[in-house]
């Protein structure tokens, strides 16, 4: 429940401190004295957005606090969002002259969301336009899913739709994507296939173009080869290989008569044995060269089609081609296993809808219970509120197909006067704002017990009734705060009188400013402002004993 709400710098209050006791609690006061601030300072600590719009002083920030009683139930929702369970939890928003909000659970920063999620949870607000959802249809549902035996059933059913939705969604967008991927598939296909025909290798492409140059450059190359290997060793001239070997020979004679000649001699020998290799190797190279036309032919084919593969699709290696090829190997291998994977998707869809289904039928049966339960209730309470011959019957059509609330299609019928039940229309055709009041009243009153909610606020839930019918309301809403918190805002003094407990929000002018403030009344003071409200303002002495009058009744045992 509600114990406390503080305020400062918010609309046109200045600052503002209300406990809230339990039970059932009036608020009233004339008209823009700012009941509807309070209850709007109280939605920002139940997550609702806000502006700088509602800053009183421009340059400070505002601050709402608001202070709730919390049952053990409640521990495991603040436990999985990592935060600090308080019997007395601390509910704070600030909104800052930059515009920046900011919002806390027990000191701990939280997302307005959560926040959100949270005070949905303890505190219900029933606002002045809140009729209008009874025409919702999804309002609707939620009344009668509010009595709806085996609730497991409804939240397995709603993670299980959740899933199917999602999956039914991927195999949309994976048909998508293979019905674009088909769109190239035949243009990937020849492309790899052109590549893999290529038989391309690593390094292929500077062998090449070295063997081309070698035999394009054949004469020369054996020319100048030749001319170093007779240079290198020839019998007829002097040659390098000959002259190293004299030297060798006139070393090797005095080579042990001297460390350093030894050493030399060693070198030259050294020299003579690596030039003696590169001979044998110049040689054999020279062999090797040879201009052959046809391999000169078949290398030149074999480079230009490199080229024409690089300048195609804008490469410059062998090495981006390869990886061009495996790329389109590896998608075209994709394309074939998100084929495979689709048959299971939709196989698995399958199996998920015939379970929805069967889950659908069973909720249809248990809305079909629920749906006599609540039309029992709400005529009742109907009846109490002096609708004797009010109907209300809840038709429920099952849809050909699926949804997030099964396969039922849920709409509530009304009329308020004495009819067969063929007669009955939808509420937006037939109640009167003051029956529809009375209806939503009603409504908040099954709902309350089942969800058990510990506070719900009604902003002026009985306009639109007045005399016995609005005594009336005050005492079924008397009746619902014996088992939780009820909190009203209201015109009425039948309403104000069947409240345990009254304030009054006014205003004040403090240093040239109006400011709204807030106060409980005492019993005296209850009777002067009942009375004021019975006769517009003009406390008579007639208007004091019928103030006093309606307080003893609603206080009767």
């Amino acid at each position: 429940m509600l114990l406390s709400l503080k305020i400062e710098n918010y609309a046109l209050i200045h600052s503002v401190q209300v406990d809230f006791p339990s039970g059932f609690t009036a608020i009233c006061g004339e008209t823009g004295a700012g009941k509807s601030i309070l209850l709007g300072a109280l939605t920002l600590v139940l997550g609702q957005r806000a502006d700088t719009d509602v800053l009183l002083d421009k340059q400070k920030k505002c601050l709402v606090e608001a202070v709730f009683e919390m049952k053990d139930s409640y521990r495991p929702l603040f436990e999985a969002d990592d935060l600090d369970f308080e019997r007395e939890s601390i509910f704070r928003r600030e909104i800052l002259p930059s515009g920046k909000s900011r919002a806390f659970i027990n000191d701990t920063p939280v997302q307005l969301s959560l926040m959100k999620e949270i005070g949905g949870r303890i505190v219900d607000i029933h606002s002045q336009h809140s009729t209008i959802k009874l025409n919702d249809k999804a309002f609707q549902l939620s009344v009668l899913d509010s009595y709806v035996s085996d609730k497991a059933l409804l939240a397995d059913y709603a993670k299980e739709y959740g899933e199917y939705s999602e999956l039914k969604k991927r195999i949309t967008e994976e048909e998508k994507s293979l019905a674009e991927f088909e769109k190239e598939r035949s243009y990937l296909e020849f492309v790899y296939q052109e590549l893999e025909n290529a038989g391309l290798q690593e390094g292929e492409q500077e062998a090449l173009q070295e063997e081309i140059e070698l035999i394009s450059n054949s004469e020369q190359i054996k020319e100048n080869l030749s001319s170093a290997l007779v240079l290198m060793d020839n019998e007829q001239y002097p040659s390098v290989l000959g002259n190293l070997a004299e030297i060798k020979h006139i070393l090797s004679k005095i080579a042990r008569t001297n460390n350093k000649i030894e050493a030399l001699y060693e070198r030259v020998d050294s020299a003579l044995i690596e030039l003696k290799d590169i001979n044998n190797e110049l040689a054999s190279f020279n062999d090797g060269v040879v201009f052959d036309a046809d391999v000169l032919e078949r290398d030149s084919e074999r480079l230009d089609l490199i080229y024409r593969l690089e300048k195609k699709h804008a490469l410059s290696s062998v090495s981006e081609l390869l990886a061009l090829q495996s790329d389109l190997s590896e998608r075209l291998n994709a394309s074939l296993d998100k084929s495979s994977d689709l048959e299971v998707f939709k196989a698995r869809v399958q199996t998920m809808e015939k379970e929805l289904e069967v889950k659908a039928e069973k909720i249809h049966e248990l809305r079909i219970e629920a749906a006599k339960k609540v039309e029992e209730n709400i005529k009742s309470l109907l009846f109490d509120m002096g609708m004797q011959n009010a109907v209300l019957k809840i038709r429920i059509q099952k849809r050909n197909f699926l949804n997030e609330d099964s396969f039922d299609d849920v709409e509530f019928m009304f009329n308020a006067n004495k009819t067969r039940t063929e007669e009955l229309r939808a509420l937006n055709k037939t109640a009167s704002g003051g029956e529809l009041s009375r209806l939503m009243l009603g409504l908040k009153a099954v709902m309350a017990d089942e969800y058990n909610l510990p506070t719900i606020i009604f902003d002026e839930i009985d306009s639109g009734v007045s005399g016995d019918i609005a005594a009336r309301l005050a005492g079924i809403m008397r009746d619902m705060s014996k088992k939780r918190q009820v909190i009203v805002i209201t015109h009425l003094p039948q309403t104000a009188a069947g409240a345990s407990n009254q304030f009054k929000v006014y205003k004040q002018v403090v240093d040239n400013q109006t400011e709204s403030n807030i106060i409980l009344l005492s019993q005296e003071e209850r009777v002067k402002e009942i009375a004021g409200m019975l006769s517009n303002d003009k406390v008579t002495e007639a208007a004091l004993a019928n103030s006093r009058e309606l307080l003893a009744w609603f206080q009767r045992p």
